[in-house]
């Protein structure tokens, strides 16, 4: 199963979002997007990170879609670099 099909099919709720954190599956789940106009708790931009890859996702009318794929390698800095291109990635897929 892809990271898209296991969420649902509109934006996510905070409590959504916690579950995700608490997933064993993923190391974090982060909300980057401006909620203005999306509604209260309305998630629509969020950045999933595992061990391996950063993934910025975003909602449209569509459904979720990948805007970043980042693969992490062994260098120390590439988590936080790769979670500020998914997160550009995200904000521009929106604006």
């Amino acid at each position: 199963m892809s990271v898209l099909d296991s969420l649902p099919d509109r934006p996510l709720t905070d409590a959504e979002l916690a579950s995700l954190n608490r997933s064993d599956a993923l190391e974090i789940a982060v909300d980057v997007a401006d909620r203005e106009g999306a509604g209260e708790g309305a998630i629509v931009g969020l950045l999933l990170a595992t061990e391996g890859w950063v993934k910025g996702l975003v909602y449209e009318r569509d459904g979720w879609r990948v805007a970043e794929t980042v693969t992490l390698g062994d260098d120390e800095n590439a988590r936080y670099e790769g979670m500020q291109t998914c997160e550009s990635a995200v904000r521009t897929a929106l604006d």
